[in-house]
């Protein structure tokens, strides 16, 4: 049975001070033809301000930071601004049947 699988996923998450994320999951194919799932976010202060793709790139010092340094100020701006488990919420979607998105209207 030929069925068509996710193989990108957005999610819109909005925060208590006005501001928007947008995660996107995407799978790709690499140049030996091996799949890998490509990750963005994306953030807006408001619904009037336009989007802005953050870093997935740490602090240039992190590896000498202390621990509560770089919970604070190490990470990469996507992790500062989302959680792992936002993320990986939306990677357990690729390769899943289309047909198990719910639609709510």
């Amino acid at each position: 049975m030929d069925t068509d699988l996710i193989t990108k996923v957005t999610q819109v998450i909005p925060r208590q001070d006005g501001s928007e994320l947008k995660i996107v999951v995407e799978q790709m194919t690499g140049l030996g033809l091996h799949g890998s799932l490509w990750i963005y976010v994306h953030r807006r202060e408001t619904i009037d301000h336009p989007w802005i793709l953050l870093s997935d790139k740490p602090h240039p010092n992190w590896r000498s930071m202390s621990v509560n340094d770089y919970i604070e100020h190490g990470r990469s701006e996507i992790f500062q601004s989302v959680s792992p488990g936002e993320i990986l919420k939306l990677i357990h979607m690729i390769g899943k049947p289309m047909t198990s998105l719910q639609v709510t209207v």
